[in-house]
């Protein structure tokens, strides 16, 4: 009686054993496999799609996309049958030429709506199969429109800019192209947008950086969630008020074996050329890609109302867009140039370093930010910031507000500085301008301050 006993609750506990492995195996089969996702949802334009493929749990071997018009004879768009390793989500944009066989048949045909039939050829834990599936979508060949542009047209050579606009309401997103390139990437200026009944009003304060905007104009772009883009231009002056200075410095050894070995936490006994690209090559753009990411987000709320502030007692000893021509110790030929993107200012030794503005502290770094050492980055709202490096001590943390009276730290020479000094820069949108633009009350209250309430008391009413 005691073996049946024990038999009839092993085989229970088999079959429970059974019952959950089957349990998994189904479970992995219906739930780990990828999902297909349109991002404009139920519609297509002329211009193409985005589209997300959620990978999670499985590996993709092939993606094949097509097109129809009523589900049957199928137009090849997309395939790739290479191995797909990217984590969780695969992302595609396809872009149609205005020739291309999609195109065509949507136009020859006057078609109002299209299936776009996909299928994904995936790897789990325990099968290897197929997802298919074919999706009805809307054609939307609109574009959302642009009107009401205004701006005053002109920008100082280094400085701010600003203008106007409304979009449809179908508009996703629009934003402001100057033509400026940073490290090989091309920038966008967004808006500042409010949404009324019947239209988006917009404002974008952007720079044409060190250089007159290209081609004397600004391109609007507005783009709907369809991936229909329309371009406005207007014409943008740059009035030539300055000259970029050019210097050239001499690196001592000594003096760069001291800050390769401080940057890079290193123990070097020499140093030369090599090291001297690595700091100012590669940790340069490595450090202002995460300058320019901490001030790429735009706060909508103007946190400031007066100008900006120089340090105290200070003297700028260089200049915003400087060209610098480096040479190591006694060697004839250059080994690197640079342009300075922001003012050194001179004072007593561990002075005082006050924000030069209201604002909200929104970076903080007091190991060292590679060449730029100790630094504090202050948000004043509408896509403004500055900057403060070189700061032997930090006395603020990040969310902290400040204003003129506050201390923010005492000026050094960490990162890669020769003498203590402070380095000050400003950004909009995660490019640098001249900050002497800011410290004249005329120009900022006619660039900047006036133009914002003018902005909003329009688009109350």
């Amino acid at each position: 009686m005691f073996f049946k006993r024990n038999k009839a609750k092993f085989y229970l506990f088999f079959l429970f054993v059974v019952f959950l492995s089957i349990s998994y195996v189904a479970f992995v089969y219906f739930v780990h496999r990828p999902g297909f996702e349109l991002f404009s949802k139920d519609m297509i334009s002329y211009s193409g799609f985005r589209a997300t493929i959620d990978s999670t749990n499985v590996t993709v071997n092939s993606i094949q996309i097509s097109g129809s018009k009523d589900g049957g004879e199928l137009i090849n768009i997309y395939e790739n049958d290479e191995f797909l390793d990217s984590g969780n989500k695969i992302k595609i944009k396809i872009k149609f030429a205005p020739d291309s066989p999609v195109v065509k048949m949507i136009k020859n045909d006057n078609l109002d709506y299209f299936y776009l039939h996909y299928s994904i050829k995936y790897e789990n834990k325990f099968f290897s199969s197929f997802v298919k599936d074919k999706i009805k979508l809307k054609i939307d060949f609109d574009p959302p429109s642009i009107s009401n542009v205004d701006s005053d047209a002109y920008t100082y050579l280094g400085g701010i800019g600003f203008v106007t606009y409304d979009t449809s309401l179908d508009t996703l997103r629009s934003y402001v192209d100057t033509g400026i390139e940073i490290a090989g990437a091309r920038r966008m200026f967004y808006p500042l947008s409010i949404t009324k009944e019947d239209r988006i009003s917009n404002l974008v304060f952007f720079t044409c950086f060190n250089a007159p905007c290209k081609n004397k104009k600004i391109i609007i772009k507005a783009e709907d969630i369809s991936g229909n883009i329309i371009s406005v231009d207007t014409r943008m002056k740059t009035i030539m008020n300055k000259e970029w200075t050019v210097s050239s410095i001499k690196i001592d050894n000594v003096f760069l074996l001291n800050k390769y070995n401080e940057i890079k936490k290193n123990n070097l006994t020499s140093a030369g050329a090599k090291e001297f690209k690595e700091l100012n090559i590669e940790e340069r753009k490595k450090n202002d890609s995460l300058i320019a990411s901490q001030t790429s987000k735009i706060t909508n709320k103007k946190l400031f109302n007066s100008r900006f502030l120089q340090m105290q007692n200070s003297k700028v000893f260089s200049r915003f867009s400087e060209k610098r021509i480096y040479y190591i110790d006694d060697m004839e030929e250059p080994v690197d140039s640079k342009y300075h993107f922001g003012i050194d200012l001179a004072t007593t030794e561990k002075a005082n370093v006050y924000a030069s503005n209201t604002g909200s502290v929104s970076y903080v770094n007091g190991d060292g930010v590679g060449i730029y050492g100790k630094l504090v980055i202050v948000d004043h709202g509408l896509g403004f910031y500055s900057l403060y490096s070189h700061l032997s001590t930090i006395s603020v943390k990040v969310g902290e507000k400040v204003n003129k009276k506050t201390v923010i730290g005492k000026t050094g020479q960490t990162g890669y500085a020769q003498g203590d000094h402070l380095h000050f820069g400003v950004y909009i949108q995660g490019v640098p301008f001249d900050p002497i633009e800011l410290f004249d009350k005329n120009y900022i209250n006619l660039k900047i301050i006036n133009i914002y309430n003018q902005f909003i008391a329009r688009t109350i009413q």
